[in-house]
């Protein structure tokens, strides 16, 4: 082998190497944010799977529904994340007492200016559903 025909190969080998190095921390880099995604995924299945709130009554006053819910999971809720649905309409609600969290085994009231007779629906921010009719 002459000069040129080993400077040639020493060329291409770092540019191989160069190139793998770039594609390795590339991966690497996507990979780190696939496994913390799937497991911010996995925190979250296992929040939705262990919360359980129950509705424990829904009164109607002259232009309010008052909804009290019970924490009976797990799970510490943030309400300020929750969708209230009045006739499938999602709806400004208040959290009474105004709590950042509602923490296992208590108890919030939720208050929408609406009337009877409605089916209401709670979203919680994990996504499950409660549903109360209103006659």
């Amino acid at each position: 082998m002459g000069f040129s025909s080993t400077a040639g190969l020493i060329i291409i080998l770092s540019t191989v190497l160069v190139c793998s190095i770039y594609i390795y921390s590339s991966v690497d880099l996507n990979t780190v944010k696939i496994n913390n995604a799937y497991s911010e995924y996995i925190n979250h299945l296992n929040n939705k799977a262990n919360e359980k709130l129950t509705i424990v009554s829904a009164v109607n006053s002259s232009d309010t529904i008052n909804i009290t819910l019970l924490n009976n999971g797990s799970v510490t809720h943030e309400p300020h994340e929750w969708t209230v649905m009045y006739n499938g309409t999602p709806k400004n609600f208040e959290v009474n007492p105004d709590v950042t969290y509602l923490t296992p085994l208590n108890n919030i009231t939720i208050i929408i200016n609406a009337t009877a007779p409605a089916r209401i629906c709670v979203v919680s921010e994990y996504g499950n559903k409660y549903y109360c009719n209103l006659n």
